[in-house]
């Protein structure tokens, strides 16, 4: 459980969500179709955003594959996030009768998919290289060392 695929044409969308994905020590994997070239391996997967919009891929096809009954009976299911610009569009009132776990309006603010990845996959069990022990540490000593430095150079300064 430490992909997460990104379905949308946007460029941009998929980079600022990339980005947030991987700082929060998880993989994006950025999609276009569902071809078996891709190599999903669904229990790698913790979660799915997909702008309904692109055309590229039904919305239907994706929740099949993900969370269709069969692969739910024996595992988790796996949230599924639409995205969307128009509220107005035929494609986004098709997809809001289908079943998923979150909406998300674009443009967004990476806040608001902070607040869904929080909420969808408990990010307070992620352990960050930043928040081991041996980092903190680290940096404690190298903290020591550097008022031990100063501590001398301050010495020399009153002799």
């Amino acid at each position: 459980m430490r992909h997460v695929v990104i379905i949308d044409k946007d460029s941009k969308t998929m980079n600022d969500l990339s980005q947030l994905v991987a700082a929060i020590n998880f993989e994006p994997m950025v999609m276009f179709n569902l071809n078996p070239q891709n190599k999903i391996i669904r229990d790698e997967v913790a979660i799915v955003f997909m702008d309904v919009e692109t055309k590229m891929i039904n919305p239907r096809d994706v929740i099949n594959f993900f969370n269709s009954p069969a692969k739910v009976k024996n595992s988790r299911k796996i949230p599924i996030v639409f995205m969307y610009s128009n509220a107005n569009s035929k494609l986004v009132k098709e997809a809001l009768t289908m079943e998923y776990e979150e909406l998300l309006t674009k443009p967004f603010a990476l806040e608001d998919v902070f607040k869904i990845l929080n909420e969808q996959l408990d990010l307070s069990t992620i352990e960050y290289e930043h928040f081991t022990d041996e980092y903190r540490l680290a940096e404690i000593k190298e903290y020591s060392k550097n008022m031990e430095d100063w501590l001398e150079k301050f010495g020399a300064i009153l002799e």
